[in-house]
């Protein structure tokens, strides 16, 4: 099965874009004859996607099966040999890409193989989550190996945005020193936080630390004064990239649940987040737990299903991340904790119910601090679930990953490393670079065109 995208300009009358069942990217129909300067133009835009899409495709290649020959490229994506070089050397010119020597196998003569691998040191990010008591920070490379990661104390200017911005850049900085790692290398940060997040990174609301309509983008720019990309994303969105929603290699139905100080999601429709009509998909916390409207600002999933009923229990001197996870491992559990756990697994089987029958996802995937305590009320999750269910509906595996407290802040940095893998939107084809695409990678499409 192909899918094919048709040009409706009048230059591109008869030509189209075909992605066929193997991804292969092909241009079909017939070439305008008129050479003058918007046809040419034109044909130069649309070769130049052709090869964008190729090259996101190699990096995909070599982010699943590292390191590859270049026939092994081009055989895998379709591609001739001579395609595949050029692909290859504007990913080695970027810095994206580096070549391995390979020894000989024993017995044999010649050159030692040449392979191509991606480069782990040709780019990184920093990732830094917020919440109204930590900062954590992490900086990856483009491997996505975490090189040095920090966490700071928040709980005492967290309502003030403006120290707050101050704090997240003086930490990114930390981190990417401490690393020794070249400033001009870092393609970007990422910022988490638990709230309402707009399509261009303004936080509209985050309850937990009492912000309104804030641009903490523009305010970590401002105070960090480094040309980096900066991007703000909720917590949640952030989760999903660090445990590897994004990159499943088939495209899936999934829920993302953050278990933190609240509770956020991410769902994942065909392996992306589904952002909806403004960018606030997901935000299951708001979800009103009560037949009575004016319950809608207390009876909520996140009020109701955040670690907020559990602090009284953890000791003095610990994170509340370390709080938990000796809670969990206590073996003797008094009657209070069991008392908070029950109602815990009611609130939780509820707010999960109702997100089963309206998203019908294939699995979901819990994180975050809390979910340490998860498996003490799995099985009465299940049971509730399982005689609540709408007939028809089987309960979809719920698995546990990214507990630790650096994770989100991982997926913060991820989703700006992961931009890079992201294949361009067919239904968005236009005159620069591929959405997803950051514009640092410009310099990409010239290299191209100079080519």
């Amino acid at each position: 099965m192909a899918i094919s995208v048709r040009f409706a300009s009048a230059i591109h009358r008869r030509r189209a874009i075909t992605l066929d069942a193997h991804g292969r990217v092909t241009l079909t129909g017939r070439t305008p004859r008129n050479d003058d300067r918007n046809g040419r133009a034109g044909n130069l835009k649309t070769t130049n996607l052709i090869r964008h899409v190729n090259e996101t495709r190699c990096l995909r290649l070599l982010r699943r099966a590292s390191p590859l020959s270049r026939a092994d490229i081009a055989r895998e994506l379709g591609l001739t040999r001579a395609t595949a070089g050029n692909v290859i050397a504007v990913l080695l010119e970027a810095d994206l890409a580096i070549e391995l020597n390979e020894p000989l196998e024993a017995g044999k003569v010649g050159r030692p193989g040449i392979r191509v691998a991606l480069n782990p040191k040709g780019a990184f990010f920093v990732g830094i989550d917020v919440s109204s008591t930590w900062l954590a920070g992490v900086l990856v490379d483009f491997s996505g190996a975490v090189l040095n990661k920090i966490t700071i104390p928040n709980s005492k200017n967290f309502r003030e945005p403006e120290p707050v911005a101050q704090a997240i850049a003086d930490l990114a900085r930390r981190l990417v020193v401490g690393a020794g790692v070249d400033t001009k290398r870092v393609r970007g940060l990422g910022v988490s936080v638990p709230g309402i997040v707009s399509r261009d990174g303004v936080v509209v609301s985050a309850k937990l630390l009492e912000w309104e309509d804030v641009d903490i983008g523009q305010l970590v720019a401002t105070s960090l004064g480094a040309p980096w990309r900066i991007r703000v994303c909720n917590d949640a969105v952030a989760l999903s990239a660090a445990i590897g929603a994004l990159d499943t290699h088939e495209p899936e139905d999934m829920l993302v649940v953050l278990l933190s100080e609240g509770i956020g999601a991410a769902i994942i429709r065909n392996g992306r987040v589904a952002e909806g009509a403004s960018g606030f998909a997901g935000e299951i916390g708001h979800m009103v737990l009560s037949v009575r409207p004016e319950d809608a600002k207390s009876q909520t999933l996140g009020l109701l299903g955040g670690y907020s009923p559990f602090l009284p229990l953890l000791p003095d001197g610990q994170s509340i991340a370390e709080g938990l996870a000796d809670l969990a491992a206590e073996r003797n559990h008094g009657g209070v904790l069991e008392m908070k756990l029950e109602t815990w697994a009611e609130v939780i089987s509820v707010g999960l119910l109702n997100l089963i029958h309206i998203l019908n996802p294939a699995r979901i995937v819990l994180g975050g601090p809390l979910a340490v305590l998860f498996p003490r009320i799995q099985r009465r999750v299940d049971a509730i679930l399982r005689a609540n269910l709408l007939h028809g509906l089987a309960l979809p595996p719920i698995k546990i990953a990214g507990i630790e407290a650096d994770t989100v802040a991982v997926g913060a940095a991820g989703t700006l490393r992961d931009s890079i893998f992201l294949l361009p939107e067919l239904d968005q084809i236009g005159n620069g670079v591929p959405v997803g695409r950051s514009p640092q990678f410009a310099e990409i499409a010239s290299s191209y065109s100079e080519r």
